[in-house]
Order: C-alpha cells, then sequence, then structure tokens
C-alpha cells in the first residue's frame, strides 16, 4: 500500500471533505437516512484508509462541522460528538491499516485476497469500535457542558442502536471502494 504524494492527498482530503458535506445532505431527503445510513462516517474512512490518518482526521472532524456550519444539520447536541467519533474513525483507520495489513501478509506469506481485503475489514471494525466508545465518552462527558438534556442525551445515545444498517453497509461497500481507488491509482502511471 503505497500514500499517495502530498497535491493528490490534499486534492483527495478536500473532495472526501466536500462528499461528507454532500452524502448527507442526499441521504437526509429520505426519512431517517442520515441515522440509519450513516453516509458522513463513509468519506472519513475512506479518507483514512487510502490517504492516512491526518487525512482522515481532517475529513472525519472537518464533515460535520463544515455541514453544521453551512446546513445547520447536524444539530450542536449531535455534531460535537459527531465531530470526536467521525474523526477516530479515519485516524485509527489510517493507522490501523498498515499495521494490520503488514501482519495479514506476514501470516499468509502473500500479497492475495486474505492479505488485501479481511484485512480492511478488520481495521474497520477496530476503527468502528474505537469510534462508537469515543462518541460515548465524549457525549457523556459534554452533556452538562453544551446542555444536553435528559431528552438530547438519549436521542444521541439511540443515534447508536439506530446505524447498524450502515455499519454493514460500511463493511461491505468500503473495502471493495478502496481496493477499486487503489488499484486504479497502481494503474496510472506518470510521464
Amino acid at each position: 500500500m503505497r500514500r499517495p504524494g502530498t497535491t493528490a492527498a490534499l486534492t483527495g482530503t478536500a473532495l472526501l471533505l466536500a462528499l461528507g458535506i454532500i452524502l448527507p445532505i442526499t441521504f437526509h431527503m429520505l426519512p431517517l437516512g442520515g441515522r440509519i445510513f450513516l453516509p458522513m462516517h463513509l468519506p472519513a474512512f475512506i479518507a483514512g484508509l487510502l490517504l492516512g490518518p491526518v487525512s482522515g482526521l481532517v475529513v472525519g472532524a472537518g464533515s460535520p462541522l463544515m455541514s453544521l456550519l453551512l446546513t445547520g444539520r447536524p444539530p450542536l447536541y449531535l455534531a460535537v460528538p459527531m465531530m470526536f467519533e467521525i474523526a477516530t474513525y479515519g485516524v485509527v483507520s489510517g493507522l490501523l491499516r498498515p499495521r494490520i495489513q503488514a501482519i495479514f501478509q506476514r501470516a499468509t506469506g502473500t500479497d492475495g485476497p486474505l492479505a488485501g481485503i479481511l484485512p480492511l475489514h478488520v481495521t474497520l471494525i477496530a476503527a468502528m469500535l474505537a469510534g462508537r466508545i469515543v462518541w460515548l465518552a465524549v457525549v457523556v462527558w459534554l452533556a452538562p457542558v453544551i446542555g444536553i438534556s435528559g431528552r438530547s442525551f438519549a436521542l444521541a445515545l439511540g443515534a447508536i442502536g439506530a446505524g447498524w444498517i450502515g455499519v454493514a453497509i460500511q463493511l461491505a461497500l468500503i473495502p471493495t471502494i478502496v481496493r477499486v481507488l487503489e488499484s486504479g491509482r497502481s494503474g496510472h502511471r506518470t510521464v
């Protein structure tokens, strides 16, 4: 797995940040679309997996913040914990992927499918768990600070349970998207 150069990384980060704002707008046209499909998470995972932890952090923290500033969504009581949660997804996936990839390559002695797609799933699951733990910690810690009422707190916690469909979609789509983008990048030659 080779990371792109600085210009490609900056361009990719900017595009994924824009996608992190546009996708939720599209999905919020459906009833509960954002809470169920978790569209803002996808670009942060892809940024971390393809471009590394810094891009994952920028896309993960920037998407909810920019979305809140530009569209008023998500509401503040959700946007603040989401910034930490989604940033964690991007950072953890960016940090873990090369390490988990190396472990699988050493264990299998190959660069085949077992050492290719399976490490992406393991990385995603670890990042998802870390992000949800951070989400919960931030909601509990910040509830009194940013004025989250008991009702809002219950809604925030309910958002975790509502996203299981999104998690399944992420596990199905993200590894494939990452592999396709990487194969396209490795097939591109500069003169």
